[in-house]
């Protein structure tokens, strides 16, 4: 230690170089250098100090750079990187690329900077956030295609020389020394007191794992020292001798080691290679793996091991280390606590060894890794196994237990996906592991342990106590342990050479469910019980899929297979029972189960699971009943679905039937279910004979008819095949072939559409399946939407004109594929065509029989004459004439389908149970006759019996329609079943006994059996169906040919109703069999006998109906307008009131909440709904049209707008003059102003107040976002945010002029004078004060005050503002032409100046401490107290040509009366033209240079000058006397002519006029109600863009300019003449610029020279010597362009590579979640806290500070928009869209985003006309929360 001490003294430095210098000159380990290097190391490594200590690292890390800086040691190291491979590791949310294109393996991964570095322009890729880490596979050719390697990592690059030995020969010394010290501290026994001792260890080796990290990021030569450190066997063995002494830490790591619980080797694997053997450490990086185990893998030991892989002598080590210690991984991920971060660490390693090839077939090989995945993973099962409800033989199976915390936290994942990575090798499984029977049948064994599990039972008396939640745990492990794995497995049988490997696992699990089939007592002749249920029979589902392998990929025949009968019989029952009771839950069986159970029906269903789940049933049962007996298997059907008793001919099914497992209400959807069923099973070739392509095609067309999909839609609900990637690569060619894109579009409503996919018409016509909808829909809804929209396009299209429902268009089937052609002999069977038979009986006899069963009975029989029977068999058998009720297979003697549908079935006898003590006896007629059916019993005769005797038929017993309400005594014609008395019985008699067999008089119950007279064929049936359904009888023709050619009288469509798909059957009947032909002719020509008749009383009696229903109709309406009526006009109306009366001449208003009409009177006035919001987009005018762009560099460029224009002004005034005089020569408002806008609609102001309390009292859910305290409430006619009511004035503005025109001026004057301060108290008045309150409250504090102590002029200036303010507002949104749909609803917006103004008015003249005569005495010379004109009293102002003439005009309104003239109007804005010229001459003048001066003043003295030059040449002279001129520039060399012409002068002064003239016609506009015309901009703009076709930029810029001076002349002569400012009669226009400005001069002084003489001396004498402040305030650029967020870059990936790692300028650090400002480009740090100023967050305080309140906050790391306005915010969308449309919030599915220009525009409109209140519906409070 003292030595050590000794060595130190010299310094860090010194003592580097000497230990340097030392071991390059020692020789040995042994020599000097080494030992002085050991005594340092043991010093500053001792473990008996803390081992974070930073001064100890500082040292080593001197040491190691040898006399250098660490920083230039790690430089130079890494500058001999030669790896070819990154192998940079990160952790969760790093943002890394996937690119398919490249990729080899799906789990491949670039960090950002190999992806950006290399080229992968056009390839198929995408961002992602990690989840559990990862690292970099840029430069493995093993996993991805050197096309995909970045420049840093080419092959190439191994040949760059090595580091040479004296830079790495300190590190190779130290490096041993430093690993075993981290094991030392490690083993530390004092701090492994628990099981949680990690969180001690840990947090002390953060600065040693720092450190190691750090020279591990040094590149190749660095990591070969550390690697051959750790996998140094004879160091090793070194550290544990040293360690093992009585104070060493070998004791404690030994305790530790041996307590690791180890898994249980199986029988049938003892002896395999590594197995059963102890755990045994070789090298450092075994025991530094071990620790990692045992600490529960903490992120940096991950890190840092994983960062080593790229050296291949580690990665060897590696994975044998990995496996050593794979048994005890699978322990400890069942006993973390935190399970989900241990997963995703073990991922985090696992996923790097076995997604490269090589590295997986040498674990698998050579370590045998499968076979203790295998053991780990079923060591896991049997630790949750459970014995099964539903079974209580001896040998019930065990089934894992789905509650519990393995299943429901998924902790079986990590094993499960490096099974799954490594199945996807086919060396692995094609060679080893299928070629393993031992080792396929323990899979077997563990597929088996998930067979039937999460049982259900059917609650048949109450509903279920507590709805379990596991039943996600259970589909989960299905679709991860079983079925990922086995698509893994099928991805390598692709061909007949493997044919061999599918008969393997075929007869492994045919012998596993024999030995399931013995162990759940299931046979043959054993009916399975009804009420259970499970959805997981994952052994039929492997059985299935191979076989489809076998069969359709392979070339196998069925009988190869070796599949016995009996065994088919066997595999049919679960997947049955299955479907049966998948279609009970959405029929209602089982509802008290809860809504878990329909939960298990939809996950069954759904996109994810249904290839794996409901797909490989049906396919089975496809299977097994293309080899079964077709009766056999139909009436299987039946029974399972519990249909036979719907099936029946009983007379009176309520009366007579026995104990039926369906309720009434469930049998029509279980017999819906079983024809469904059936249908599919024939109809559905997913597996059983469709292509690839046609199967996408199918899948797609049934997504996209349920409803318009995005494309991520699409994907996302694309049915996929768990753990493939690209199962769909053909998925963009089919979509654009089914679909047509919509483009993203915006909603009247506010909300954004994104891109979506259509169906064509051509899929609707021809592709559109709804049998395939019906299987993929998870809600019955969502197959009902897809037939609703089917019956809109056929409709809409005039494919379908009729009035009745259209069908659904069921597709006959593809062909099968030969080995499954037995299928279509299901519906060639004699059971088929009874249930064909009894079902069109049904649909003819009762009209309660729904549409769907009909035309999936249609459908079945189509399917019948289409698809031919594979047998052919046409053999007869005797068939007894007694049919019985329910026996199927024995009502017909062959399966000939053609001859059946002729075959007439007379009776039909039907048995059924009664109770015994029934009375059989009962009084058939006579009043005193029981109605009760209990002692009523009929028999029943054919209908020939019952008929009168001159043919026709009788009608039925009265009686019996009571006593038998049943809707098949409906039944007409042939098919009549007649029922009537016994024979014998007459009136007042008793009926005899029904004769009936087998009655036993002990027993409770007996058996009567009759005989129903059916007397009908499947055609009579057909033929009647036909007429029901198209209304008349006998209006069938049959098909007919002609000449010998087949004539088809309907076009091969699938569009239509009943009527139509039942005619073309009957054709194709007729077409195909020519006695069936002729049996129909016969038939419909006796028909259409009878038929004639009956129709025509028929039509004659629907015409009676309809006059007496429209009759009445009639007679309904004039009675209610009668009463209308005498309520409006009745003789007891009151007379209206005086006031009232007035009112009439007034305009009427309709109160939105009361409906009354009414005038705006004081005592009741009305109001206009507003919503007043502060707002800063005024402040954000700039002198410039083109937008700035976002800035990605560095610094934040300033921004020059109006709002700092204003600052600027507002200070050089506060410098210079009095603070009364200052605040009344400009206006605020430009930055947190107020805008106020309406949404049209008026009310009673006692309606809003009784409303507004409405809204306080009701606890709404809408009142957590209103602030209706405040006085917020929705608009109740169009449901818009308002919070203030704005009063309408009952009196005009417009009064009578009579004034003549030369007294006007002194006019003006008596009415500033008359103003009166205090208004009288009324309704109205006191309204005023609460708008004026509303306003006030609006307004942010900060823009409130501009100066203390000046209330009078802070409120004026305050009030006129607001005034300014709208009518500014008003102006940008007239030149806003963005978007020709903007402008449209601009223009029917509903201004609100009218009533504002009168508010303002009010109290502007409340707060006036004196009257504005000297203001306007001043502005027109014109002496108004006969007193001298003397401009002393103005000496301490403001001068006048420094004051806003905008602003003094709405002084001057402002003061004036309510009332006044236009002349009025007319007279103050002349006199304000007059200032504003003036001031505009002078302005322009400060920009003369004094050659220009010189020029310019002698051009006024000229003869023939022009009044231009006249005025100009005055105020040069005026205001040569004092230094505003005297600091100009020495004139310009090589100029002899002024540079300002006339014309330049003129259109300059236009520039500084035409503000003025946009605001007076904008007030004159509202106050007297006349229409503005446009500006029509459209010529000049056409002839810019003609003429910068193709132009520099030079001349673009010099066109665009005469384009704007164009359209500048032309608004200025629109302005003066809407103005009155242009002289009639007077000869104003120049030849050359039209009106020019000075001709609309008009002086109200005759010397009005002296009046700008005064103008100008107040100028220079209130400046003093202070010219340069007087420049500041003349040089001012009148034209102010609209304001506009920041033009963003095309592509989104620019601002997220750019503002990701952007520090914040406020807190110095990278936000977590930065957040852009798209109004000003500031970077903020969104729902942070480091930011916030006065406890307020940085986004809401940047949003009133830029925006007044209102925000546009583009989330960087989302893409998404945030709208803060105010106290609410909401997400709005974004405005970047990937190709297909769609948004990607939170960059999910990382695709590359461009800007969508429309969306853009939309949001800036929102912006500029502060529409996010109205537009925006998902507002919520944030609560100063962001």
């Amino acid at each position: 230690m003292a030595a050590a001490q000794q060595l130190m003294k010299k310094g860090k430095r010194h003592l580097a170089i000497y230990i340097k210098s030392q071991c390059l000159t020692g020789t040995g380990t042994g020599g000097v250098g080494h030992e002085h290097l050991k005594c340092i190391l043991d010093h500053l490594l001792d473990p008996h100090m803390v081992v974070d200590s930073q001064d100890r690292f500082d040292w080593c890390r001197t040491i190691m750079a040898g006399g250098i800086s660490f920083e230039e040691f790690a430089a130079t190291v890494r500058s001999y990187d030669n790896a070819t491979m990154c192998g940079f590791v990160w952790t969760s949310d790093y943002v890394a690329y996937r690119c398919r294109t490249c990729g080899l393996s799906p789990c491949m991964s670039l960090c950002s900077d190999c992806f950006l570095a290399a080229d992968h322009s056009g390839h198929d890729f995408n961002m992602f956030r990690s989840q559990a880490g990862g690292a970099c596979d840029c430069g493995d050719a093993s996993v991805m295609k050197p096309l995909g390697f970045c420049s840093r990592h080419q092959p190439e690059r191994a040949t760059q020389q090595t580091a040479p030995h004296e830079l790495l020969v300190v590190a190779d010394l130290m490096m041993s020394c430093l690993i075993c010290r981290l094991l030392q501290h490690l083993r530390d026994p004092s701090a492994h007191v628990d099981d949680e001792s990690y969180t001690v260890i840990l947090p002390e080796t953060d600065h040693f794992l720092d450190f190691l990290q750090q020279l591990s990021d040094m590149g190749a030569a660095m990591r070969t020292v550390i690697t051959k450190t750790v996998c140094d066997s004879e160091l090793y063995r070194r550290f544990c001798d040293e360690s093992s002494g009585p104070t060493g830490t070998q004791a404690n790591y030994k305790e530790r080691l041996q307590s690791l619980k180890r898994v249980p080797v199986p029988e049938a694997f003892r002896g395999v290679l590594g197995l059963d053997g102890p755990l045994i450490h070789t090298c450092l990086l075994d025991e530094l793996f071990f620790w990692m185990l045992k600490y529960e893998f903490p992120q940096k030991i991950v890190t840092l091991l994983l960062s080593l892989l790229p050296d291949e002598t580690y990665k060897a080590s590696f994975i044998e280390t990995f496996v050593k210690h794979y048994p005890y991984v699978s322990i400890a991920l069942v006993n973390t606590k935190d399970k989900p971060r241990m997963s995703n660490s073990v991922v985090h390693i696992s996923v790097q060894l076995l997604s490269p090839v090589q590295l997986a077939t040498q674990m698998v090989t050579k370590h045998n890794l499968l076979h203790v995945m295998f053991i780990c993973l079923m060591h896991m099962m049997d630790s949750i196994l459970m014995g099964s409800d539903s079974i209580t033989s001896d040998a019930n199976p065990q089934v894992v237990d789905c509650s519990t915390p393995i299943m429901r936290d998924h902790s079986y994942w990590p094993i499960v996906s490096d099974v799954i990575n490594v199945f996807s090798h086919r060396f692995i499984v094609v060679d080893y592991f299928l070629s393993n029977r031992d080792l396929l049948s323990y899979w077997a064994k563990i597929i088996a342990c998930f067979q039937g599990m999460n049982l259900n039972i059917r609650e048949l008396v109450q509903h279920v106590e507590y709805e379990p939640e596991s039943y996600y745990a259970a589909f989960s492990a299905e679709l991860e342990i079983c079925a990922s794995p086995m698509w893994a497995l099928l991805q390598h049988l692709e061909d007949e050479s493997s044919k061999d490997f599918t008969k393997n696992v075929i007869e492994i699990f045919s012998q596993q469910l024999h030995r399931w089939f013995i162990s759940t007592n299931t046979g043959v002749f054993i009916k399975p019980q009804p009420s259970h249920l499970s959805f997981h029979y994952p052994l039929h589902r492997y059985l299935s899929v191979f076989i489809h392998s076998a069969i359709v990929k392979q070339g196998m025949s069925f009988r190869e297979l070796n599949l016995s009968q009996e065994f088919l019989q066997l595999l049919m029952i679960h997947p049955l029972q299955l479907l049966v009771g998948f279609h009970e839950i959405y029929a209602g069986l089982w509802v008290r189960n809860g809504l878990q159970i329909r939960g298990q029906a939809m996950t069954y269903l759904q996109c994810h699971f249904c290839n794996s789940t409901i797909d490989a049933d049906f396919y089975l049962l496809q299977v097994i009943s293309s080899q079964l007996d077709a009766d056999h298997f139909i009436q299987t059907v039946l029974e399972r679905f519990h249909v036979l008793d719907c099936l029946t001919f009983q007379s009176n099914s309520e009366l007579f039937r026995g104990r039926s497992f369906l309720a009434r209400d469930q049998e029509m959807p279980m017999l819906e279910a079983m024809l469904s069923f059936l249908c599919m099973l024939l109809s559905i070739r997913t597996y059983s004979g469709e292509m690839t392509q046609d199967v996408t095609r199918q899948e797609m067309v049934a997504l996209l008819c349920m409803s318009d999909r995005t494309h991520s839609q699409l994907i996302d609900s694309f049915p996929e095949k768990c753990g493939l990637s690209g199962q769909a690569k053909d998925f963009e060619q089919v979509l654009k072939t089914v679909s047509d894109y919509r483009e993203p579009v915006y909603e009247h409503g506010g909300t954004l559409q994104q891109g979506k996919y259509v169906p064509t018409a051509d899929t609707w016509v021809n592709l559109y399946d709804p049998l395939h909808v019906l299987l993929r829909s998870l809600h019955r809804r969502d197959f009902q939407a897809s037939i609703d929209r089917y019956t809109e396009h056929v409709k809409q299209h005039k494919l379908f004109k009729g009035s009745s429902n259209v069908w659904p268009p069921f597709r006959i089937p593809g062909p099968l594929h030969p080995a499954f052609i037995g299928l279509t002999k299901l519906l060639h069977c004699r059971t088929m065509h009874g249930l064909i038979f009894v079902l069109l009986y049904k649909a003819v006899s009762d009209p309660n029989i729904p549409d769907a069963i009909i035309f999936y009975t249609v459908y079945l029989l189509e399917l019948a004459l289409t698809l031919p029977n594979p047998d052919g068999n046409k053999r007869e058998i005797y068939i007894s004439t007694k049919h019985k009720d329910k026996e199927f297979c024995n009502w017909f003697s062959s399966s000939n389908i053609f001859l059946n549908l002729m075959t007439v079935i007379p009776q039909m006898t039907v048995s059924y149970y009664r109770r015994k003590e029934l009375d059989m006896r009962v009084d058939v007629l006579g009043p005193s006759s029981s109605s009760s059916a209990s002692g009523v019993f009929w028999t029943v005769v054919p209908a020939s019996q019952n008929q009168s005797s001159d043919g026709s038929n009788a009608s039925p017993d009265p009686m019996a329609l009571q006593i038998f309400d049943n809707p098949l005594l409906a039944i007409s014609g042939a098919s009549q079943m007649d029922v009537v008395p016994a024979a014998g019985a007459e009136e007042n008699q008793v009926a005899p006994k029904y004769r009936h067999q087998g009655i036993s008089a002990n027993l409770d119950q007996e058996q009567v059996v009759e005989q129903v007279v059916v007397d009908q064929s499947i055609l009579s049936l057909l033929l009647k169906l036909h007429s029901k359904l198209l209304g008349k009888s006998g209006a069938y023709l049959p098909f007919q040919n002609i000449g010998g050619n087949d004539v088809w009288p309907l076009a091969d469509s699938r569009v239509g109703d009943g009527e139509y798909f039942i005619r073309k059957i009957l054709d194709t009947i007729c077409l195909k069999n020519e006695d069936c032909r002729c049996y129909i002719s016969a038939m419909t020509s006796s028909q259409s006998e009878t038929g004639k008749a009956s129709s025509e009383s028929n039509a004659e009696e629907n015409r009676r109906k309809a006059k007496e229903k429209q009759d009445r109709v009639m007679k309904n309406f004039l009675s209610k307008q009668r009463v209308v009526m005498e309520t409006m006009f009745g003789s007891d109306i009151d007379s209206p009131s005086a006031e009232e009366a007035d009112a009439v001449k007034q305009s009427v208003f309709h109160c939105c909440i009361c409906g009354q009409p009414t005038a705006s009177l004081d005592s009741r006035p009305v109001g206009l709904t507003a919503l007043i919001q502060s707002s800063s987009v005024l402040g954000h005018r700039r002198h410039c049209s083109d937008p700035l762009l976002l800035h990605l560099s560095d610094p934040l460029p300033h921004i020059n707008n109006s709002a700092n224009e204003f600052r600027k002004r507002l200070v050089a005034l506060k410098n210079d003059f009095e603070e009364g005089s200052w605040m009344m020569a400009l206006n605020s408002g430009w930055q947190g102003g107020v805008h106020v806008q309406t949404c049209g609609h008026y009310l009673h102001l006692d309606c809003h107040r009784s409303y507004i309390s409405s809204l306080k009292n009701v606890n709404q859910q809408q009142s957590q976002i209103l602030q209706v305290q405040l006085g917020e409430f929705l608009c109740p006619v169009c449901r818009q945010l308002s919070n203030t009511v704005l009063p309408i004035p009952p009196t005009s503005t417009v009064g009578a002029s009579t004034v003549p025109e030369q007294l006007l001026v002194q006019h003006v004057a008596e009415l500033l004078m008359a103003v009166r301060n205090q208004p009288v108290e009324s309704p109205l008045t006191n309204a005023m004060r609460s708008v004026m309150q509303d306003l006030t409250n609006a307004t942010y504090p900060q823009y409130r005050l501009f100066a203390l102590g000046s209330s009078i002029p802070n409120l004026l200036m305050f009030i006129g503002s607001l005034l300014r303010a709208n009518l500014e507002m008003e102006l940008v949104l007239r030149s806003n032409n963005q978007t020709t749909a903007a402008a449209a609803n601009l223009a029917q917006k509903k201004s609100c100046i009218f009533p504002l103004f009168h508010v303002l008015s009010m109290h502007y003249k409340i707060g006036m401490a004196y009257p504005s005569t000297d203001l306007w005495s001043h502005i027109t010379g014109v002496n108004m107290e006969q007193q001298s004109t003397s401009l002393s009293l103005y000496l301490k102002e403001v001068p006048l040509m420094l004051k806003d003439a905008c602003t003094m005009l709405i002084q001057l309104v402002l003061s004036l009366p309510p009332e006044f003239s236009k002349s009025v109007y007319s007279c103050i804005v002349q006199a304000l033209y007059n200032v504003q010229l003036v001031q505009a001459v002078i302005i322009v003048s400060c920009k003369f240079s004094a050659d220009e001066h010189e020029a310019w003043r002698l051009k006024g003295h000229r003869a023939g000058c022009s009044q231009m030059e006249a005025l100009m040449t005055f105020v040069i002279e005026s205001l040569s006397r004092c230094a505003i001129y005297a600091d100009l520039e020495p004139p310009v060399p090589a100029i002899c002519q002024s540079v300002w012409s006339p014309l330049s002068v003129e259109e300059t002064v236009l520039d500084h006029l035409l503000p003025f003239l946009r605001l007076s016609a904008q007030l004159r506009q509202h106050l007297f109600e006349e229409e503005l015309p446009p500006v029509s901009s459209a010529p000049v703009q056409e002839e810019a863009r003609r003429l910068l076709r193709d132009q520099p930029q030079a001349v673009r810029r010099l066109v665009k300019n005469e384009c704007r001076v164009k359209g500048n002349r032309a608004e200025f002569e629109l302005l003066v003449t809407f103005l009155g400012l242009a002289q009639k009669g007077s000869s104003v226009e120049s030849k050359d610029s039209g009106l020019i400005c000075t001709s609309c001069l008009r002086w109200f002084t005759d010397n009005h020279e002296l009046l700008v003489q005064g103008w100008c001396q107040h100028l220079v004498q209130a400046l003093g010597q202070q010219p340069s402040s007087l420049r500041l305030l003349l040089t001012v650029n009148p034209t102010w362009y609209p304001p506009q967020l920041l033009q963003l870059p095309k592509s989104y990936d620019q601002i997220f590579q750019f503002y990701r790692k952007k520090q914040c300028i406020q807190c110095r650090s990278q936000p977590k979640s930065p957040a852009l400002c798209l109004v000003c480009g500031q970077l903020i740090c969104y729902k942070e806290e480091c930011c916030q100023k006065n406890s307020i967050m940085e986004s809401v305080q940047h949003s009133i500070d830029c925006g007044g309140g209102a925000g546009i906050f583009l989330i960087v790391n989302s893409s998404i928009i945030i709208i803060i306005r105010g106290p609410r915010a909401a997400i709005w969308g974004s405005v970047y869209l990937d190709k297909h449309g769609e948004e990607d919030r939170d960059l999910k599915r990382g695709k590359p985003l461009h800007l969508n220009e429309d969306r853009f525009r939309l949001l800036h409109q929102l912006w500029i006309t502060h529409s996010f209140d109205h537009i925006c519906k998902q507002w919520i409070l944030h609560n100063n929360q962001l």
